[in-house]
């Protein structure tokens, strides 16, 4: 009786433990303890800065795939393309979000520098921390684009 009792409970575990990668899998495409699938973070966004106690309006940005030329094996590629203050480097998938590793550049100045960037997934998006000598600590708030 006792055997069966544990074969059971071994039973159960494994079970919830199913349940939890499943529902996992469903709601951001990858498992428990993996990064974010590739696929799940491609698409188009709207990017607002807060930097040096001002909030930039949302500009757009995206995330796409493009091979990168240097051998290192990198596929995603972010950029926020409007806007004083802009972001672009290659994304390296995380657990619960994912980082950029490339420069803060202003279409209008001289503010390039390279920076890595850190994004955790929120509802609707993902929010986004980088320092850079400009203007500090800075944030970024990207949510999916609504469709056309």
């Amino acid at each position: 009786m006792r055997e069966t009792a544990d074969r059971l409970q071994v039973v159960s575990r494994r079970l919830v433990r199913a349940a939890v990668a499943t529902i996992a899998l469903l709601c951001t495409g990858a498992a428990p303890g993996a990064a974010a699938a590739e696929s799940t973070l491609v698409g188009a966004y709207r990017c607002a800065i807060r930097s040096g106690g001002f909030a930039y309006p949302p500009m757009p940005c995206r995330i796409a795939t493009k091979k990168a030329r240097d051998g290192s094996g990198r596929t995603l590629w972010f950029e926020k393309t409007g806007g004083s203050q802009r972001l672009r480097g290659w994304v390296a998938p995380k657990e619960d979000g994912f980082e950029v590793d490339g420069e803060f550049w202003c279409p209008k100045g001289a503010c390039t520098e390279r920076v890595q960037a850190r994004f955790v997934r929120v509802d609707g998006g993902f929010d986004g921390r980088l320092d850079h000598g400009q203007g500090g600590p800075t944030t970024i708030e990207m949510r999916r684009a609504p469709r056309r």
